[in-house]
């Protein structure tokens, strides 16, 4: 099978899976979800999350996630009775700028807050190198961003972050693709 074959069934298999995903949930989201919800009932609609975190006060962070082409990302907190909280949209810049808290951001601390990020990337050389995480959002007036966070030579902590547009997304902003 050449590469461009086995390119494109890998695409048209996500793309299959995806309108199948969009059938079940009538595309609903987990934005939609009230709280109070039992938590059997959010994932018998929206499936499991991608991300499932425990937290010190015995409750659970649940992140459900439109990534790698989607802009969305939504979290819930699940009490210990199982019930979900009110529904956090992740991916917008008052979420990101919690990144500038001054604590210590660890790769499974941004896992349980935002989700998976769309790609990971490598950017430098030798000593300079560092894994990029980049994360696909809708900035104000609709405007397609990646927020970037850099994970250090180890890619275990952040080093910082910046938003900028979205390269796939703003060929003209960014000097077209070809």
């Amino acid at each position: 099978m050449t590469d461009n074959l086995k390119t494109f069934s890998r695409v048209t298999g996500s793309l299959c899976a995806s309108i199948g995903i969009l059938v079940l949930t009538g595309c609903a989201q987990v934005s939609s979800v009230q709280p109070g919800t039992p938590l059997s009932d959010v994932i018998r609609k929206f499936g499991r999350p991608v991300v499932t975190c425990d937290q010190a006060d015995g409750s659970r962070r649940m992140v459900w996630t439109e990534q790698p082409q989607g802009e969305t990302a939504f979290a819930l907190t699940v009490g210990v009775d199982k019930r979900v909280g009110a529904p956090e949209q992740l991916l917008d810049d008052g979420h990101f700028s919690i990144l500038g808290n001054g604590q210590v951001w660890t790769a499974e601390r941004i896992r349980c807050q935002f989700g998976p990020p769309a790609n990971v990337t490598a950017v430098g050389f030798g000593q300079s190198r560092q894994w990029v995480w980049g994360y696909r959002y809708m900035q104000p007036a609709n405007f397609a961003a990646m927020m970037y966070i850099y994970m250090g030579q180890d890619g275990h902590t952040m080093t910082r972050y910046e938003s900028l547009p979205d390269p796939d997304r703003n060929e003209e902003v960014m000097g077209g693709r070809g």
